[in-house]
């Protein structure tokens, strides 16, 4: 019996996670969307691919989830100011992505930091 429950735990704790998430680094946002009716009501699209980060995410966009599927209005109105921000002064940005979340086969960023 014992046997049994140290494999079962190992067999659990060897498992992936289900979620995947990870950091898209140093990229320069190179568009900005806004869309009422799709991709989670806005999307950035970055100069570098988000699957080289490790991601099963399309391309190069991302969605912000202004429509607060994933997290409140606010923040992503917030985040799509940053972007904005960002975007307009030529800034680099980190952005935490989760491939599990997403707006038509495009994956959500739940965070973004403008960087110096």
């Amino acid at each position: 019996m014992k046997r049994l429950a140290a494999t079962l735990i190992l067999v659990t704790c060897s498992m992936p996670t289900l979620a995947n998430t990870a950091s898209v680094k140093g990229a320069t946002i190179i568009q900005t969307l806004v869309q009422d009716d799709a991709f989670g009501g806005c999307m950035i699209a970055l100069d570098k691919q988000i699957a080289d980060a490790g991601l099963n995410c399309p391309r190069n966009w991302i969605s912000l989830s202004c429509d607060g599927t994933y997290g409140s209005v606010v923040s992503a109105q917030r985040m799509l100011d940053s972007a904005q921000m960002a975007f307009a002064l030529n800034k680099k940005v980190n952005l935490k992505v989760d491939d599990t979340k997403k707006h038509n086969s495009y994956c959500v960023a739940y965070r973004i930091d403008v960087l110096k």
